[in-house]
């Protein structure tokens, strides 16, 4: 019988490969989320400031004019506005 040597190589092969598939899938995701993580930021704020300035505008509106319905329907056409353009 001939024993069969190749296996016990291969074997060993097999795991040095998937060790090292799974470390590079692992630091591909890391790099992916760092990124994410480093846009979202950005977005999440320009969103913010959006509605922060609809907001400002809307205490504005009803400080000079006290009519709470024209200023919420400011308000609101403001805010689709900020909805839009995150789009």
């Amino acid at each position: 019988m001939v024993r069969p040597v190749a296996s016990t190589l291969v074997g060993q092969g097999v795991h040095i490969v998937t060790r090292r598939r799974l470390l590079s899938l692992a630091a591909a995701a890391s790099a992916l989320a760092a990124m994410g993580a480093l846009l979202t930021p950005a977005a999440a704020s320009a969103q913010s400031s959006c509605r922060s300035t609809c907001w400002e505008a809307y205490g504005a509106c009803y400080k000079s004019t006290n009519n709470r319905q024209r200023c919420q329907a400011q308000l609101q056409r403001c805010l689709n506005g900020c909805i839009r353009s995150k789009r």
